[in-house]
């Protein structure tokens, strides 16, 4: 098999008209067959041109003989016509009815339509495990070798302060800027965007614009996240293939960085599959509101987080065939407590070198869409996160019906 061939499969059918390895060596003819037309399209079009149409071939089809016919009359006429696809015909059926010809969109319409094709190019994009762990995913449950608990001391993940875990709940002043510094390209300086100071400003406010009265921290090794509960692999747990998009709220605890809410969205209907507020294993000190969306009240509604794994960890939800996508998923992973291989991760799949995007400039810059104008929402971002999923593979965010 050629470079250009890799990946060249026919769309899976309930009712085969013709047998898959025939079908397979077909749509290499007809491949090869859409390149002689010189065609105004890349390999990768001209791969989705040809898978199209072969499945229409088939579908049309009622038996191995009629496959072959069709498929005999498919080949000539793309010759004949020179790829001119509004006089070209399958089984009788004109290719492309509009007046207006535009070389393989209409055929990229029908084909990203196709359930098998979307979750081949949604395969394709599966991140490598050993790149995850590069990105600190925790891809197992073995402790290092030449590991030793250091762990009596943590620093303020707010002010950097050093201090002891077990007084975490003890009073004390902890000051901080609740947003992180950005660069300002004009004055040449780092500036916090939520008080304006800049860290070569004299004032105390460069400090921190905010006071609290307990220091807190975040965990991200797997020693460390264990402590609070073992990790749980979803390779256990066998289910049917989905695809889903999901998100965590986060927020601080005296047992470190907590899930509070978990969204989970279906990729192909787009329907909120669950959404529920967790309650932490840590008392909460911190709800993280301004990023979290998790507000005090929201706590009288939350459930346990076994009770949640037992929910979720399912062969209908989240199971060792799923294909999992947020954006820096690995902090939501890690919070959940889950191992998990299939994974697409937008904020690897964006990045540029080490700088990664963050979801509401990708958001802007991919669907032209506004998000986390205020307090953040799990909801809103499982659900922009997929769209650019979408979008990137040429799915319209609309799209909840599928060829199968």
């Amino acid at each position: 098999m050629s470079k250009h061939t890799t990946g060249l499969m026919p769309a899976e059918l309930k009712t085969q008209s013709a047998q898959f390895q025939d079908r397979y060596k077909i749509l290499q003819k007809l491949y090869d067959q859409l390149g002689r037309c010189r065609l105004k399209a890349d390999a990768p079009r001209l791969k989705r041109m040809a898978i199209e149409l072969e499945l229409r071939v088939a579908k049309a089809s009622a038996s191995p003989q009629s496959y072959r016919f069709h498929m005999s009359v498919l080949l000539r006429d793309l010759l004949k016509e020179k790829g001119n696809f509004k006089k070209i015909k399958v089984a009788g059926k004109p290719v492309i009815s509009s007046t207006k010809m535009t070389t393989g969109k209409h055929i990229d319409d029908t084909i990203t339509r196709n359930k098998n094709y979307v979750m081949q190019k949604l395969a394709d994009m599966l991140i490598d495990p050993k790149i995850l762990e590069k990105h600190k995913y925790i891809m197992s449950r073995i402790l290092p070798d030449d590991y030793i608990d250091n762990s009596e001391y943590a620093n303020c993940e707010r002010c950097n302060t050093k201090f002891k875990r077990t007084e975490i709940m003890l009073d004390t002043l902890c000051t901080y800027h609740p947003q992180k510094k950005i660069y300002n390209k004009d004055t040449k300086t780092h500036v916090f965007p939520c008080c304006g100071e800049s860290t070569t400003s004299t004032s105390f406010m460069r400090l921190g614009c905010k006071k609290a009265e307990h220091h807190v921290f975040k965990n991200d090794s797997y020693p460390e996240l264990r402590k609070i509960s073992d990790f749980l692999k979803t390779s256990l747990i066998d289910g049917k293939e989905n695809v889903l998009a999901l998100d965590c709220e986060m927020a601080f605890t005296s047992k470190g960085f907590e899930m509070v809410r978990l969204t989970i969205v279906d990729f192909f209907t787009s329907k909120t599959l669950f959404d529920q507020i967790v309650e932490p294993f840590g008392e909460v000190i911190d709800l993280n509101t301004l990023f979290s969306g998790i507000h005090s009240e929201d706590m009288d509604k939350a459930v346990p987080y076994l009770d949640v794994m037992d929910r979720i960890l399912t062969s209908d939800l989240i199971n060792r065939n799923s294909i999992l996508i947020g954006h820096g998923l690995e902090n939501d992973l890690n919070v959940m407590r889950i191992i998990h291989q299939k994974i697409i991760d937008t904020a690897i799949l964006f990045s540029v070198g080490r700088y990664k995007i963050s979801l509401k400039n990708l958001t802007f810059e991919t669907l032209s869409e506004k998000i986390q104008t205020g307090e953040h929402d799990s909801s809103q971002d499982a659900i922009a996160t997929m769209n650019v999923i979408k979008k990137k593979i040429g799915v319209s965010i609309n799209q909840v019906k599928w060829d199968v």
